[in-house]
């Protein structure tokens, strides 16, 4: 047996597939130059015979085994030798030279460790192929057959201990001392193993089998009565065994019937889609008719929201028109009381006035008795008759008289009134005689209130100021609350007029609560830290700047549900993730940028103001994503730089962005954003002023109320005590005017009455006087009558002249007083005329506040009744919805119910083809464990055969006698063992088993012994005589290549006249060398030489590699070693590396390694018999 070729592809520095084809039978030689790849065909040698340790080729990781570690598009290497197996005496066992002339054996390895082994192009297992390297004396982990330069430097300087060793290893005897070694081993585990079986059957089998035997006698005695229930049994398989088939046409049957029930099913299943399409067709229109109505219900509920704000204003202008009004009443009421204060004064000056007007009269008396006087003295002296008043005696008569009978019937007249009222006076004293005792009992009642009034009245007055207060705040409230509704009336119309508002809009009923969650727009939260950074700021963060800020999701979710009146972004702060910003690389690059163009750059979130720190989140999501710089040009440097590419804005509103769009021109157009915020919330300003004022007031009012709430019982108390004092009052006054009234007003006139006829009759009394006086003063004498005249003349206009006197004092004081109550009386009257004009005015005002609040009422009913006429509407329509998406989803339902009982009888036939393929398996089964089933079949049903089932009762007879025959057995079964005789046999067996295992192991111990002593003998005699061959040989092959010197192997013995080491002595001449350090180097090279060859001589191998074991020897004998391989090798295969001429001279075939490029190209030079 001898290699034909090798092929080496991708292994080391072979790249591409290489042959050593051809090669010699005898000597091959191959030769190259440092580095180009010599050695590795030993390698690839070593690897594809199955060698584990790397660095026995030179690798460290098998990764270098492959060209160049498989950078280069190489990813596996792959070895492979071909042997000619022609020589039945080195053929491997098994494989013969007829069936395997040619023997091919590889080895491949890929990228990440794979390999594999081939041996005649069949993938086979590694320790195979060692196995057949190791038939063949190539065993590669013990490599003799390969000599390498260092091997010869170790032989060199090898002791005797070490040449014996490796004589022993060629012989096989280093083999044999391992396994002698691993014999002795197994003898010690055998005597301890049958140390172990001793024990096992003296203190565990041997009582165990014991009490075995005696449950193996109580069960066999079981068995015995067991025997007698094996019929009844056969009768109870033979019964499950008939209905089990009975089940199984049962359930074949019913599968036939769910497989058309589903057949139906997919029939109708098929049918649902046109239903569906029509359902949805008809839900499509509905839902299009519904979007009117429910544009209109939010078209309404506006309407309503402002309605009821209308309301709200009108029931505020109301109230306040009713309060002005209360107020103006009271300051009526006050004027009232100042009127009769008045009237007490005008009373006073009217008796003044009485008085003045009493000095009147008397001087107006005076001044006419004056000139009655001078006429009746002027009559006198012109000789008639005359009394005192100025007229003659008979005129004076004539007067007199008909003054009498004026006078007279007066009288008689009051005389009769007198008496009339008398009467009636009368009647109403006897009428409220009868109630007097009513009226006392009202006044102690009245009594009574008012000592329960003063009983609260101490407690009441802790809580009086409190009231008041209250009552003050509420007036405030209403006053707030009207300019409140006011100026936001008056904001609502400057927005109505082109303003723009930017507060959220949204039904605040139906939303109660979540103004406080609504935090506002970014541009209110965020400002700019100067004016200049404003428009890039805008620009940059768009449409952002408007978006609302709330708490959560579910307050924005909230507002959008409920009239959201407007299209508003929401940023929940609960929701906003914080965005990633600019890294700080990106912002170092971006600062050297912009320090190299000279401009402005700062990210935007650096350029604001954050008025809550809540609200930082919301500034890095709107400004943490841009620079802002100073130019354009930095701008889309910025944007455009890989190593930025940033959205940038400059401060003019340019705007560059890194996917490549850039915006800008005239910003004239655009809003400023952050100015239109400002101005809104100048105006808005008083009204928030005014909401806050409210509310404090509102607060402030919460106190105090909250404060008379905890005192209402004390409140109340007195109140009530208040209320029933007054309703005695009242009622004690009603009582008393109908009872006091009549008879007083009759007393009075009674009283006048009297005066009058008093009166009348002092001027009847006095007239008679007077015609008395005239009768004598007819008969008295005309000369004394005038003097007595001219006396009384004298003394009337002494007393005129005093009272025109006392006139002209009095006169100037009484002007200033009438002027002066006049001026009061005119000042009063015109406040009261006021106060009654400003009352009607406000009476007017609030009947029209009325009138509009019942007119928004009216509107608001009307609203309400339209919106709840489309709510009907809207829910109708809804209710149809509703009822086609029923249907919709009742199809559904149907055909999910239609799909899943498709699909559950799918699963049911399924389960029933399993549950029948497991009864057809049962009914198998059973006829397998019991063939008798079919033989005995025919008579199952019989009548009188033992299988006799319709027979219930006889059946159910039969299985209750086996169940209880049975449970008797079981109960029996309780004491026994069942597996005793089972048991009893294994260990029985186990018993036998450890016995004869004792025996085998006593027997193999002994002729392991036997054996060990036998091949020890053997060993030392074939050691004895292979040194003695090797040395024989190693003499022959060293007087070869060193011709005129000998050399042998001198042997070492011990006690027992072992060896035990092997000296190499030179002789020169026949003059023995004492030492071999006398040798020069290549002698000692050649010695070592020598001493391998000897050994590779005896040990014959199918071929032997060499590796430039030339290396330290001269030409001449490296010639010598060529010829002594021609010489004694003649039928060996040498594959050896060389790089002298005098070595490869001699070799049969020579191979010449190149390294071209990095690459080993191996090329065939030519044959020995070509050179010759």
């Amino acid at each position: 047996m001898r290699v034909k070729s090798i092929v080496i592809d991708g292994f080391k520095s072979y790249a591409h597939r290489k042959a050593l084809e051809d090669l010699s039978p005898h000597f091959n030689a191959i030769t190259g130059l440092n580095g180009s790849g010599k050695s590795n065909i030993f390698d690839a040698v070593c690897f594809v015979m199955g060698i584990t340790n790397l660095k026995r080729v030179r690798a460290e990781d098998p990764r270098e085994l492959i060209f160049r570690a498989g950078t280069t598009g190489v990813h596996a290497a792959r070895v492979t030798i071909e042997f000619i197996n022609d020589d039945p005496r080195t053929a491997p066992p098994g494989y013969s030279c007829e069936e395997y002339p040619i023997i091919t054996v590889g080895r491949q390895i890929r990228l990440g460790g794979k390999q594999q082994f081939f041996l005649n192009n069949t993938v086979s297992m590694q320790s195979k192929v060692k196995r057949f390297f190791e038939s063949i004396s190539l065993n590669v982990d013990n490599p003799h057959f390969m000599v390498l330069q260092g091997t010869v430097h170790k032989l060199i300087g090898m002791r005797s201990q070490d040449i014996l060793s490796l004589i022993e290893e060629a012989v096989g005897t280093k083999a044999f001392d391992h396994r002698r070694r691993t014999a002795e081993n197994l003898i010690r585990s055998k005597e301890k193993k049958m140390e172990e079986i001793d024990n096992n059957i003296e203190t565990q089998i041997g009582p165990m089998l014991r009490a075995m035997k005696a449950d193996q006698d109580e069960y066999e005695r079981f068995v015995q009565m067991s025997e007698s229930i094996e019929e009844k049994r056969r009768f109870r398989v033979a019964f499950e065994y008939e209905e089990q088939r009975q089940r199984l046409e049962e359930r074949t049957e019913r599968r036939a019937a769910v497989e058309r029930d589903v057949v139906v099913s997919k029939e109708q299943l098929k049918l649902l889609p046109a239903s569906e399409d029509a359902s949805t067709r008809r839900l499509m229109e509905l839902q299009k008719s519904l979007a009117t109505p429910a544009e209109a219900v939010i078209s309404l509920h506006e309407e309503e929201s402002l309605l009821k704000k209308q309301l709200a204003r009108d029931e505020a202008h109301v109230e306040g028109a009713e309060k002005a009004l209360r107020l103006l009443e009271g300051n009526f009421h006050k004027l009232e009381k100042e009127k009769g204060k008045q009237a007490a004064r005008i009373e006073q000056f009217a008796s003044k006035k009485e008085q003045r007007e009493v000095l009147m009269e008397r001087l107006r008396a005076e001044k006419e008795n004056v000139a009655k006087l001078k006429r009746s003295l002027q009559l006198q002296t012109s000789g008639v008759r005359a009394g005192m008043s100025g007229l003659s005696l008979e005129e004076e008569r004539a007067d007199i008289e008909r003054q009498l009978i004026h006078h007279g019937a007066e009288a008689r007249r009051c005389d009769e009134r007198i008496k009339e009222l008398e009467r009636q006076l009368k009647h109403f004293v006897q009428k409220a005689a009868t109630r007097g005792e009513t009226i006392a009992k009202l006044e102690k009642e009245l009594a009574r209130a008012r000592e329960r009034v003063d009983a609260e009245a101490e407690s009441y007055a802790v809580v009086a100021p409190s009231e008041s207060q209250a009552s003050a705040l509420q007036e405030e409230l209403l006053r707030l609350r009207a300019e409140y509704w006011e100026a936001n009336d008056a904001l609502q119309r400057e927005m109505g007029n082109g303003g723009r508002g930017f507060d959220v809009e949204y039904d605040r009923l139906a939303c109660p609560g979540i103004e406080q969650h609504i935090h506002g727009r970014v541009a209110e939260l965020i400002v700019p830290k100067e004016e200049k950074y404003a428009m890039a700021l805008m620009v940059g963060a768009q449409t952002q700047l408007l978006r609302v800020v709330v708490t959560n999701d579910l307050v924005a979710e909230k507002i959008i549900r409920h009239g959201l009146r407007q299209r508003t972004a929401f940023l929940p702060l609960n929701t906003l993730q914080p965005s990633k910003g600019v890294d700080s690389g990106r912002m170092e690059e971006a600062k050297r940028i912009a320090a190299r163009k000279g401009g402005f750059l700062a990210i935007a979130k650096d350029l604001i103001e954050i008025k809550d720190e809540a609200h930082c989140i919301v500034a890095e999501h709107v400004y943490g994503q841009f620079f802002v710089c100073s130019s354009l040009d930095l701008a889309q440097e910025l944007a455009f730089n890989p190593a930025v590419r940033c959205k940038a804005v400059s401060l003019d509103g340019d705007v560059a962005e890194p996917s490549g769009l850039m915006t800008g021109g005239s910003t004239q157009r655009l809003r400023d954003i952050f100015a239109e915020i400002r101005a809104y919330h100048e105006r808005k300003a008083p009204v928030g002023k005014l909401r806050i004022k409210i509310a404090q007031v509102e607060a402030e009012l919460e106190a105090v109320q909250e404060k008379l709430r905890q005192n209402a019982p004390l409140i109340r108390r007195y109140k009530e005590a208040e209320e029933a004092m007054g309703l005695a009052e009242h009622k004690l006054k009603l009582e008393q005017g109908e009872t006091n009234g009549p008879v007083e007003e009759l007393g009075a006139a009674l009283d006048e009455e009297r005066r009058r006829h008093e009166a009348e009759c002092e001027a009847l009394r006095e007239l008679k006087e007077r015609k008395v006086a005239l009768e004598r003063h007819t008969r008295e004498d005309p000369d004394m009558v005038r003097k007595e005249m001219q006396e009384q003349l004298s003394m009337a206009q002494k007393r005129s002249c005093a009272l025109a006197r006392e006139e002209e004092a009095g006169s100037a004081e009484f002007e200033r007083m009438e002027a002066e109550i006049m001026q009061l009386a005119a000042d009063l009257e015109r406040k009261i005329s006021e106060v009654q004009e400003e009352i009607s005015q406000r009476t007017a005002a609030r009947d029209e506040a009325k009138a509009q609040l019942d007119e928004t009422r009216a509107k608001l009913g009307k609203v309400v009744e339209q919106l709840q006429r489309m709510e009907e509407q809207r829910q109708c329509l809804e209710k149809e919805v509703e009822e086609v998406q029923q249907e919709l989803q009742q199809l559904l339902v149907k055909k999910s119910s239609l799909e899943a009982f498709i699909k559950n009888s799918e699963v049911d036939l399924r389960d029933a083809a399993k549950a029948a393929e497991e009864l057809k398996k049962s009914v198998h089964e059973a006829e397998h464990r019991h063939p008798w089933l079919v033989e005995e079949q025919h008579t199952f049903g019989r009548s009188d055969g033992p299988y006799y089932f319709e027979d219930k009762a006889r059946t159910a007879a039969t299985l209750q006698e086996l169940r209880e025959a049975e449970s008797q057995a079981a109960v029996m079964s309780k004491r026994l063992n069942r597996k005793a005789t089972i048991l009893y046999e294994e260990r029985k067996k186990e018993y036998d088993e450890l016995v004869l295992q004792r025996s085998a192991l006593g027997e193999d111990r002994d002729a392991i012994q036997q054996c060990i002593l036998g091949i020890e003998e053997k060993k030392w005699h074939a050691l004895d005589r292979m040194v003695k061959v090797v040395s024989s040989v190693f003499s022959k092959l060293f007087s070869t290549c060193l011709p005129g010197a000998a050399a042998v192997l001198r042997e070492e013995r011990d006690d027992q006249h072992h060896l035990c080491g092997l000296q190499v002595k030179v002789m020169f001449n026949g003059k023995e060398k004492e030492s071999l350090s006398e040798l020069s180097g290549g002698q000692r090279s050649l010695l070592a030489l020598c001493l391998i060859l000897a050994i590779l001589r005896v040990r014959q191998a199918p071929v032997y590699i060499l590796d430039e074991v030339d290396a330290a020897l001269d030409p001449s004998h490296t010639q010598n070693i060529g010829r002594m391989l021609q010489t004694h090798f003649p039928s060996s295969q040498f594959l050896l590396v060389s790089l002298k001429d005098g070595m490869f001279s001699n070799a049969d075939v020579l191979y010449q390694v190149s390294n071209t490029q990095g690459y080993s190209e191996v090329t065939r030079i030519e044959s020995g018999a070509g050179r010759g």
